[in-house]
C-alpha cells in the first residue's frame, strides 16, 4: 500500500480477512506487507493526526467496525500495563521503539494466572495474539514506543466480554480502560518504577490523581 491512510488500510485489511477462513493470518500478512511497503514514520504521523489531543488510552481508537478495530498505541517510557485480554485476535505492528508482551496461562483451578512466555516486538515486526490470549505489555526503553494494533472485531461491541486481572492476586474482574490504568499504576508502584509512573502522567495528565 502506498500513501498510507486509515480508511484504505481498513478497507483492504477487511477485504483480505473476508477472503479466507484464517482471518488472523490474513490480518497479520496484510499488516506486515503494509509495514514493509510504507515509511513507518509516515504511518505513525497519520495515526497521530487521527488521535484527539489529550486522548487517554481508551480514546486512541482510529477505526472501529464489526470486523476490525485499529488503535494507535503510544506506550510511555518504562510503562507496564495491567494484565488483560481482548476476546478477539490482535496483531501489533511496531512503528518505533519496542514493545514487550508477557503472555499468561490460566491456572488449573481457573482462579489465577501463571506467566507462560514473553516476546519482544522490534521496529518493523508484526506480532499476533489469538483471541483467548491474556497478556500485559511493557516498554523497556527510556523513550516512547508506538505501534499500530489491529483487532479482529469491534472493541465497542465486546467491551462487556473483556476481563482485567488484579495485579496482587490475579483475580479476574470486568474490564474497563480506567481499571486498566489503575492496575498499571499498581504494578509500577510495586516494582518501584517511578520513571514509568512519571511518563504515564506526562502522557495522560489526568491520571496524576490516581498515583
Amino acid at each position: 500500500m502506498k500513501n498510507f491512510t486509515i480508511e484504505e488500510f481498513a478497507k483492504a485489511c477487511k477485504a483480505a480477512m473476508a477472503n479466507t477462513t484464517d482471518r488472523q493470518g490474513a490480518a497479520e500478512n496484510f499488516l506486515q506487507k503494509t509495514l514493509n511497503e510504507n515509511n513507518l514514520q509516515d504511518i505513525a504521523d497519520t495515526l497521530e493526526a487521527a488521535v484527539p489531543a489529550g486522548a487517554n488510552v481508551g480514546e486512541m481508537i482510529v477505526h472501529s467496525s464489526p470486523e476490525l478495530t485499529m488503535m494507535y498505541v503510544r506506550v510511555p517510557a518504562r510503562f507496564q500495563s495491567g494484565i488483560h485480554n481482548h476476546t478477539v485476535f490482535a496483531c501489533i505492528g511496531q512503528l518505533f521503539g519496542n514493545e514487550k508482551n508477557v503472555i499468561y496461562d490460566r491456572t488449573f483451578d481457573n482462579k489465577g494466572l501463571t506467566e507462560a512466555r514473553s516476546a519482544m516486538i522490534n521496529v518493523g515486526e508484526v506480532f499476533c495474539l489469538p483471541e483467548d490470549a491474556i497478556h500485559h505489555i511493557e516498554n523497556p526503553n527510556e523513550s516512547t514506543s508506538g505501534a499500530l494494533h489491529i483487532y479482529g472485531g469491534d472493541f465497542h461491541a465486546i467491551m462487556d466480554e473483556r476481563s482485567l486481572w488484579d495485579y496482587d492476586d490475579h483475580s479476574e474482574k470486568a474490564f474497563n480502560f480506567e481499571g486498566l490504568i489503575s492496575e498499571s499504576i499498581k504494578g509500577m508502584k510495586h516494582n518501584q518504577n517511578q520513571t514509568g509512573l512519571n511518563e504515564l502522567v506526562n502522557a495522560i495528565p489526568a491520571v496524576k490523581a490516581l498515583i
